[in-house]
């Protein structure tokens, strides 16, 4: 064969090989079929210039090369062959590569929407409790609650599923949770919540934020101590920075069963999300528990 029809010949036996004989062949565990397949696909590199020449008139023969044209003519063969099988390994190789990197990036999708899953309804159902608890004694209080809720309730149902959301939107979600708070606390704690910065057309993955603000509330407030949360949330360029702050105070040890639920998923989602641009402090002293989180959004 010419130089550049075999050169044709052996590009096409690796994308036929790529596209059909591995997905259709040897990923069925048919593995007889794809080698016999594999070595008709050899055997037709060497069988069609034969059946081509031996369709002219035969040329005048030659004079004798000598004895080491056997030889010549055998390594010839043998490195064709190699080139063929080289060529199927590789793209055996890339195939499985990819087909590797689909299988991992289907689970980690499938993890991500696991843990997600694990972090809303926890936080709905508390919320509710508090709602109901309200509704006892504090009718405009309850309504206003309802409010935010339905807000919250809008956010979780539409942007769950999402890779990425607007960061204003994140930071709308935990502004109404917060709110809720204050409805819910009164004066039992006190507060302080901050936002600087500018969190236009930056996205993030949905409620990465909420967990550590959650445990703050939910670990953090007494009505027999004094309690503080402090929030702080911060953008710049394209750094978010997340300081939660709250005084320990005693709770119910059933609320200690799952401590730390929320903050293990969210810590999982971010090695998967942003192994490389985020960071997560967690101390704890005698009397504060504080988390520092940054992300970079770029």
């Amino acid at each position: 064969m010419p130089v550049f029809v075999s050169s044709l010949f052996l590009i096409l036996v690796f994308y036929f090989n790529y596209f059909v004989l591995i997905p259709r062949l040897l990923f069925k565990n048919r593995y007889l079929i794809y080698a016999l397949c594999c070595a008709g696909c050899i055997a037709i590199k060497f069988l069609v210039p034969i059946l081509i020449m031996s369709s002219f008139p035969k040329p005048p023969p030659m004079p004798d090369p000598g004895v080491h044209y056997p030889f010549m003519m055998g390594f010839a063969f043998t490195n064709s062959v190699l080139m063929y099988v080289v060529i199927f390994l590789a793209s055996i190789g890339l195939r499985l590569n990819n087909r590797w990197k689909q299988t991992e990036k289907e689970r980690l999708q499938s993890e991500i929407s696991s843990l997600k899953s694990q972090i809303n309804p926890h936080f709905l159902f508390n919320t509710l409790n508090s709602i109901y608890a309200e509704t006892l004694g504090k009718a405009d209080a309850a309504s206003e609650m309802i409010l935010k809720l339905a807000e919250i309730m809008r956010y979780t149902i539409t942007e769950a599923n999402e890779d990425k959301v607007s960061l204003q939107k994140e930071f709308d979600y935990v502004t109404n949770y917060i709110e809720l708070q204050k409805i819910r606390l009164a004066s039992k704690a006190k507060l302080e919540y901050v936002v600087n910065g500018d969190a236009t057309g930056l996205q993030i993955a949905p409620f990465l934020l909420i967990p550590f603000i959650e445990n703050a509330f939910k670990y953090g407030v007494n009505s027999e101590q004094n309690s503080f949360i402090r929030i702080a949330l911060s953008v710049a360029n394209h750094d978010l920075k997340l300081w939660v702050t709250n005084k320990k105070v005693k709770t119910e040890n059933t609320l200690h069963e799952t401590f730390g639920l929320g903050v293990a998923n969210t810590r999982k989602r971010l090695s998967l999300l942003y192994p490389d641009k985020s960071v997560l402090a967690i101390n704890e002293s005698e009397n504060e528990y504080s988390v520092s989180l940054f992300i970079n959004l770029a």
